[in-house]
C-alpha cells in the first residue's frame, strides 16, 4: 500500500513532465524535417533544412565559434574553479568570504552581465582601456567586441568570470569530501604537494571533474544568451555560434529549419558527451 501511494505521489509530476518535455522532444525530430512556420499546416520536405542549414553564410565560422568558445571555456573554467576550490579549501581567515566573492557572479543575471562588460569593453571610454592607458601600455587597447578576430575571446572571458565560482563550489564539495587519512600515509611518505594533487585529490575527485566538464560542456555548446546580450551575432556576423542561428530561423517564423539547427546541435552534444562519459568512466573504474 505505502508503494502505490508513493507512485501515486508521482504521476501528476511525470504526466506533466511527458507533455511538456518529453512529447516536445520527440516531436521536434519530425518537425526537423518539415516546412512548419507555426501557422499553416506542415509539409514533410525531407533533408531539406538540414541541407539548408549547410548553406548559411559562414557556417563554417558558425562552427568554429561555437567550438571555440566552448573549448575556452571548459578548459579554464575547470582549471580556474580547481586552483580556487584548492584556495579556499585551506585554513584561510577569510576563506568563507573569498569562496562569497568568487561564486556571487554566478547568480547575476547574464544579461546584467552583458551590460556591465559592454561598458568595460567600449573601445574608447571602456574600463579596460582607460586602465592600459593608465598603466601607458596603450599598445594593448583593443576594440574588445567590434574586432571580428577578438570577439569570439572576449566573450569567452565573461563566460569565465562569471561562472567560474560555480565549478569552484562543485570541486570544493569534492575536495571536503575527501578523507583526511588519504593524505596523512602519504605525508608520511613523504609526497610532495604536487603530488598529493595528483595522485589522491584528482583522482578522487573524478565524479567532481566529471560533472563539471559536461556541465561546462554542454553550456558551451548551446551557449546563447551571453552572445547575444553582448553582440547580438556581430560584428558582421563574427560572433555567430549554433544559438544565434536557431533563435535567427524562429525569429523569422522558419519553425522548421530552427528546429532542425536544434537538432543538430542535440546529437552533436549526445556525441561529444557520450565518448567523453566512456573515457571518464573507464578512468573512475581503474581508480
Amino acid at each position: 500500500m505505502k508503494t502505490n501511494y508513493t507512485y501515486g505521489m508521482l504521476l501528476p509530476g511525470l504526466i506533466i513532465y511527458l507533455a511538456i518535455f518529453v512529447a516536445p522532444s520527440f516531436g521536434s525530430f519530425y518537425y526537423a524535417f518539415t516546412n512548419w512556420n507555426g501557422f499553416q499546416a506542415s509539409t514533410f520536405i525531407g533533408w531539406d533544412n538540414f541541407k539548408d542549414l549547410l548553406d548559411v553564410d559562414n557556417i563554417s565560422l558558425v562552427l568554429k565559434n561555437t567550438f571555440i568558445f566552448t573549448i575556452m571555456t571548459t578548459t579554464l573554467k575547470i582549471a580556474l574553479g580547481l586552483g580556487l576550490a584548492l584556495l579556499v579549501n585551506q585554513q584561510l581567515r577569510f576563506a568563507t568570504f573569498l569562496r562569497s566573492v568568487f561564486f556571487f557572479p554566478a547568480i547575476l543575471s547574464t544579461v546584467a552581465v552583458a551590460l556591465a562588460f559592454s561598458a568595460i569593453y567600449h573601445p574608447s571610454a571602456g574600463l579596460l582601456n582607460e586602465f592600459l592607458r593608465m598603466l601607458h601600455l596603450d599598445r594593448l587597447t583593443q576594440s574588445w567586441i567590434t574586432d571580428p578576430h577578438l570577439v569570439m575571446y572576449s566573450i569567452s572571458f565573461v563566460e569565465i568570470w562569471q561562472f567560474t565560482g560555480l565549478h569552484m563550489a562543485i570541486f570544493l564539495a569534492g575536495l571536503q569530501s575527501i578523507p583526511k587519512d588519504s593524505y596523512e600515509s602519504v605525508t608520511i611518505e613523504g609526497a610532495s604537494g604536487w603530488e598529493k594533487l595528483l595522485y589522491i585529490t584528482i583522482p578522487q575527485m573524478l565524479p567532481n571533474i566529471k560533472a563539471n566538464l559536461f556541465l561546462s560542456l554542454i553550456g558551451g555548446l548551446k551557449v546563447f544568451a551571453i552572445v547575444f546580450a553582448l553582440t547580438q551575432g556581430g560584428p558582421g556576423g563574427a560572433s555567430q555560434v549554433i544559438g544565434t542561428i536557431v533563435y535567427k530561423n524562429f525569429g523569422h517564423g522558419q519553425y522548421g529549419a530552427a528546429t532542425a539547427a536544434n537538432l543538430v546541435l542535440f546529437l552533436l552534444i549526445i556525441v561529444i558527451v557520450g565518448i567523453l562519459n566512456l573515457v571518464i568512466s573507464r578512468k573512475e573504474v581503474e581508480v
